[in-house]
């Protein structure tokens, strides 16, 4: 009886783990309507390695492509807490969208070499394709 007890507790506490996964990678944001983009490294979050998070590594400028060397928020975390809730779909995280400074509940999808992002605050909603460039 022991065995089959431990035996259903691992069939059913399976499942939790069956889906950790994370978003690992570099990834080119859309052009903002200021005409920049960003390259967000993805990877598991530094307090919870369960957890995906995105820090913003590099700004461009999208008409040449020049680097934007004073960008003021280079290395701060723009995705966190995102969730593996099953292959390739995170929930449960937060976004945050430095051209306006709002920060969202949001959600993510891997659709092969790209990233659906998306949140809302109440009733205000957005969403983005990231491009995996590495």
């Amino acid at each position: 009886m022991k065995n089959f007890t431990y035996s259903i507790l691992i069939i059913l506490l399976f499942p939790l783990y069956a889906h950790t996964e994370n978003i690992s990678g570099l990834f080119r944001t859309e052009t903002s309507d200021k005409g920049g983009y960003l390259i967000v490294e993805m990877g598991p979050c530094q307090k919870n390695k369960n957890l995906t998070c995105g820090v913003i590594k590099d700004a461009f400028w999208e008409d040449n492509s020049s680097k934007i060397h004073d960008y003021e928020h280079l290395n701060k975390p723009i995705v966190w807490g995102m969730k593996n809730i099953s292959p390739g779909k995170f929930k449960k995280g937060k976004i945050w969208r430095p051209t306006d400074n709002k920060t969202f509940n949001s959600k993510m999808e891997v659709e092969g070499d790209n990233l659906k992002v998306s949140g809302c605050i109440l009733l205000l909603c957005s969403s983005q394709v990231w491009q995996k460039i590495k």
